[in-house]
């Protein structure tokens, strides 16, 4: 997926482009459905800092952060609570434009939207069900580079997929690629959904951790993601070096 696309689905589907969940399409969601999908976040971010604590010993705490593919700022903003200054990066501005409304709203003033790649160093890199939505290159070539801005001892939290259920496999005859090509062109016109531009991409564990080990983090620890018949792993580590 290209950041045009991400764009597209910025300014039409802000909200189910970050959780696929109909309550929060728009034209559907209200005041408080944007509550319960903040609320979210914050639960995400407390399941993540307590499993950090009991599986790392330690938990990201002031510090800066920077949330990668950060959309509205569902993650973002429940970090802010916890760093002392957190950078969402996504190349969307829409999205970003919401984020930083909702920011401004509950006065975290240490939280900054940009879709520019930020500068470091950080002391917490965290993504949540992005670099699924980006194809294994240049999501790699990505995590690579926020890995190089990691300040010693920084936490990484990330998430990637890694296999799916059969039934969820990709296309493979040259009717349904057609058709699905089609979808997406006519979603890029107004015509289709925007949710046809959102791409889900399986990677290689081993091309994930030689990065993450290159980069110093050496102590790491898998919790396995079931997504609805996409598998994947949260990868939690701090860096020693």
């Amino acid at each position: 997926m290209t950041a045009p696309d991400w764009r597209l689905i910025g300014e039409r589907e802000p909200y189910f482009g970050v959780l696929s969940a109909p309550e929060f399409r728009t034209g559907t969601i209200d005041e408080k459905t944007i509550e319960a999908f903040y609320a979210s976040g914050r639960a995400d971010i407390a399941r993540l800092i307590a499993w950090c604590a009991e599986d790392l010993g330690a938990a990201p705490e002031a510090g800066r952060a920077v949330d990668i593919g950060c959309g509205v700022g569902r993650l973002s903003l429940a970090m802010a609570a916890r760093a002392g200054k957190v950078v969402g990066y996504d190349p969307s501005e829409p999205m970003l434009a919401l984020a930083r409304t909702r920011a401004a709203s509950e006065g975290a003033v240490n939280a900054v939207f940009v879709d520019r790649l930020p500068a470091g160093p950080f002391d917490w890199i965290n993504s949540y069900i992005v670099f699924q939505h980006i194809a294994p290159a240049g999501g790699l070539a990505l995590l690579e580079t926020f890995l190089a801005l990691a300040a010693p001892g920084a936490f990484l939290t990330v998430h990637f997929t890694l296999w799916r259920e059969a039934h969820l496999a990709p296309p493979t005859n040259p009717v349904s690629i057609a058709a699905t090509f089609l979808a997406r062109t006519l979603a890029r016109l107004g015509a289709a959904p925007a949710e046809r531009l959102i791409r889900m991409h399986d990677y290689n564990l081993s091309d994930v951790m030689q990065r993450i080990v290159a980069g110093g983090f050496e102590r790491t620890v898998l919790r396995h993601v079931d997504h609805g018949g996409h598998h994947g792993v949260w990868i939690l580590a701090r860096r020693d070096r």
